[in-house]
């Protein structure tokens, strides 16, 4: 995921993280909080799970958030 901020310096810095992702799925995918790239930690199993949603969440330094879904 990529989020941008307009503001410069330290404020434009944004941190990644999962807001919301079932607890099944918790060891299955890790986020990179500096660059927001999701790793797939284990085999997904299409036939137990037909899709995998979960909520990221881009935070700046000055506390402002946003959230997105990625299925």
């Amino acid at each position: 995921v990529t989020a941008t901020d307009r503001d410069e310096g330290p404020n434009a810095e944004v941190k990644y993280s999962f807001f919301k992702i079932p607890e099944k799925f918790d060891k299955t995918f890790k986020m990179d909080p500096e660059r927001g790239e999701i790793v797939i930690m284990e085999n997904l199993n299409f036939e137990e799970h037909e899709f995998y949603e979960m909520v990221v969440q881009a935070r700046d330094a000055g506390g402002l958030s946003s959230h997105s879904k990625v299925l």
